[in-house]
């Protein structure tokens, strides 16, 4: 059995939700998936064979399978499941139809039961450093993620969270206490899952092994979808470094 399995979220036509996205024209959105997946396709670390890209807008993905099975020189083994689930509560955040996606998707797939981690990674971002990572995490592991908690060296945020661009779990780990916690937003008391997932992470460490801070800076390579600025922008590059510098000299500093 493989270890891990990258599972890519997608959503290419983000319409029918009420949230506006910068990058909402699914044209673009099509080809950064399309150019995210020639990424890990080609990614080296023998590590990512397995790769699940879980779409929730019900759009046709004909383009994406025919990059997998004609541009996959490592003959990487490739599962697409298409949803149509793309909405979330009044008020709440996009982040509640990814969660969803996640859960629905991961309950419909093979490459789940041959591999024993997952890799949940946001569909349209590359990660160049994932490797740096996985070679800096120990042997066994429940949860993996980075978290935000301070804003300053003094003063903690008001609700920690953690980034689910990447995050890691083990998928016996993730059966058992984190699948259908999304539904927690439909109660309107919060209305976003990283806060969700901060909070019940920070619970669960006390019994399981959390890990909640990168040992590594793994910033993505993209556009995000909340502002027309690349994650290689100069400011977002600077801000990246000083993450970097941080996580060595103060690594209990959770910015």
């Amino acid at each position: 059995m493989d270890r891990y399995l990258l599972v890519m979220t997608a959503c290419v036509d983000p319409s029918q939700g009420e949230y506006r996205l910068h990058r909402a024209d699914p044209a673009i959105r099509l080809k950064d998936y399309e150019t995210a997946l020639r990424f890990w396709l080609q990614f080296p670390d023998k590590r990512i064979r397995n790769i699940l890209f879980i779409e929730n807008s019900n759009y046709p993905l004909d383009r994406l399978k025919s990059i997998a099975e004609h541009e996959n020189p490592l003959k990487k083994n490739v599962e697409f499941i298409s949803l149509d689930c793309n909405w979330y509560p009044l008020g709440g955040h996009y982040g509640y139809a990814e969660l969803r996606m996640l859960d629905l998707g991961l309950q419909q797939s093979r490459l789940r039961n041959s591999t024993t981690h997952m890799i949940k990674i946001s569909g349209r971002f590359k990660f160049p450093s994932l490797t740096r990572l996985l070679n800096s995490l120990p042997a066994e592991f429940d949860a993996v993620a980075d978290a935000r908690a301070w804003l300053t060296l003094r003063k903690r945020l008001e609700r920690p969270y953690v980034t689910t661009q990447i995050i890691l779990f083990a998928h016996d780990f993730y059966r058992r206490y984190l699948q259908d916690c999304y539904h927690e937003l439909e109660l309107g008391k919060e209305s976003h899952m990283e806060v969700i997932y901060y909070r019940k992470l920070a619970e669960l460490s006390v019994a399981n092994k959390v890990i909640f801070r990168f040992p590594c800076n793994v910033s993505p390579v993209g556009f995000p979808a909340h502002r027309n600025r690349s994650y290689t922008h100069p400011r977002q590059v600077m801000i990246n470094g000083i993450r970097a510098i941080v996580r060595q000299v103060l690594p209990n500093w959770w910015i």
